[in-house]
């Protein structure tokens, strides 16, 4: 379960937030002003933090700068969200240079965050674990953009928890099992059900000439590359 710091001052969004992260099985923290996130941030060791730029004690500027001073922290993914408007492509820019991974303008869509959000995510597992396999075969996938490619040609960008899906098939030198891929992609409340349904859907997004890849097994399903 990916550990989420969200530091925010507006209590209400915090709320808004932490209900949508913890329903897509993530462990979600809070600090209300940059001070207090900054010193959560080194503490917690979150696998990835979320920042508003207005922020109380400390701006979220100053967080970012501290944060990226850091040896440890500087490693932590962080998405900015701010309602900042003056200036907003410039300001894009220079919070880009000065690591942050993201920029998204409030008010933002849920399900955009959580897209945001896994990328992200997904981007660190595979800087961090180098034996992460990113192909199989003919197969390629690339976690950035959640693409997918058979030899060498790009057939699909997937939605999230489909390219989770392929990227724990992925994983898998032989079979894996339903139960796995739903803890896999969707952690303690994944059933049979949803598996079922997301492999019917990956099949679809690959096309009939690549969806026969993922093939069912007798205890779940397996890539052929």
């Amino acid at each position: 379960m990916a550990r989420i710091l969200s530091i925010e001052d507006d209590p209400d969004l915090q709320q808004l937030v932490s209900l949508a992260l913890q329903n897509e099985g993530y462990e979600v923290h809070y600090a209300f002003t940059g001070k207090e996130g900054y010193e959560k941030a080194l503490l917690l060791n979150p696998d990835l933090i979320l920042l508003d730029l207005m922020l109380p004690v400390l701006n979220g500027v100053e967080v970012l700068k501290l944060l990226m001073k850091n040896k440890t922290a500087k490693e932590i993914p962080v998405i900015v969200l701010t309602a900042y408007a003056q200036d907003a492509n410039f300001v894009e820019s220079s919070i880009r240079a000065m690591g942050a991974v993201e920029y998204l303008r409030k008010p933002v869509m849920i399900d955009d965050l959580v897209r945001h959000i896994r990328r992200a995510l997904d981007a660190r597992r595979v800087r961090s674990e180098p034996n992460l396999k990113l192909e199989k075969g003919a197969v390629r996938i690339d976690p950035k953009y959640r693409s997918v490619w058979v030899n060498d040609r790009m057939v699909a960008i997937l939605p999230a928890k489909r390219f989770e899906l392929l990227f724990a098939l992925l994983q898998h030198s032989k079979e894996a099992t339903w139960q796995e891929l739903a803890r896999i992609v969707w952690g303690k409340d994944g059933n049979k059900n949803d598996v079922e349904k997301a492999v019917q859907r990956l099949r679809e997004d690959l096309g009939p000439e690549h969806g026969v890849r993922v093939v069912t097994t007798e205890k779940g399903y397996k890539l052929d590359g």
